[in-house]
């Protein structure tokens, strides 16, 4: 059966919308479906975007494990620099499972500044081992 725009041309399929026969250049596909010029653009008035919820609520998690980071590096790094990495994946977690939870960032801050922290001391403490 040939395209209806271009009788010189073999149809591949049908129009979803409209039924008529047409060749592959005149289809688009759209949500799984093929269309025709004209009907495309009523099957895209269909289509509406789903989006993400933005977050609206701080996660108490990520906020603790960046407090933790940061007093890590400057006391108790053994301590609470592991803390502050788990309680920053635990923050992660929680804001993936729920995405009206913001915070990422923080806890991404609090991985790194508490590794950074973790690694400081455990330096410090092989040198002082190393000095005796």
């Amino acid at each position: 059966m040939p395209c209806k725009n271009h009788p010189e041309t073999e149809s591949i399929a049908r129009c979803f919308g409209c039924q008529e026969s047409f060749c592959e250049n005149c289809l688009v596909e759209i949500s799984g479906q093929r269309y025709c010029g004209s009907c495309k653009v009523i099957a895209l008035e269909d289509v509406t975007p789903v989006l993400e919820p933005q977050g609206t609520t701080p996660c108490n998690e990520a906020n603790d494990a960046l407090i933790y980071a940061i007093i890590s590096i400057f006391c108790f790094g053994i301590f609470l620099g592991p803390m502050a990495i788990s309680t920053a994946n635990t923050a992660k977690r929680k804001i993936a499972a729920d995405h009206s939870l913001t915070g990422t960032g923080k806890a991404n801050a609090a991985i790194i500044i508490g590794t950074i922290a973790l690694i400081f001391w455990i330096l410090g403490l092989a040198a002082r081992i190393l000095q005796n």
